[in-house]
């Protein structure tokens, strides 16, 4: 994938977080959920961790480009068009769709 997502592109602020999840409202309504419910505790803790859990999502929606990329590479292997994927593990070693190593300097 030539994106990737930009840490910097939203704040770690609810206000942010939610603006930013506008993009995907299934993710908006759960973010509220999780917010809501920490709130209803008045748990510093938890709203801290819901911060961590959705500021993640709300980069990747902020970064330009990057959610469309995903979707379409998603389309792509939906129908069976895997030529020129290029996969990585935790490690950052390079695969193809058949799970076959890549050298890393045909994937650029």
């Amino acid at each position: 994938m030539a994106h990737e997502v930009d840490p910097n592109s939203c704040e770690r602020t609810p206000e942010a977080i939610r603006a930013a999840l506008q993009r995907r409202p299934e993710w908006l309504r759960s973010f509220e959920q999780d917010w809501l419910s920490a709130a209803a505790d008045f748990d510093q803790s938890a709203l801290e961790g819901v911060l961590d859990k959705w500021f993640p999502f709300a980069c990747a929606c902020a970064t330009s480009g990057y959610l469309e990329e995903v979707e379409r590479t998603a389309q792509r292997m939906a129908e069976g068009d895997t030529v020129g994927l290029v996969f990585r593990d935790a490690e950052g070693n390079a695969y193809d769709a058949d799970s076959k190593p890549v050298d890393a300097g045909r994937c650029g």
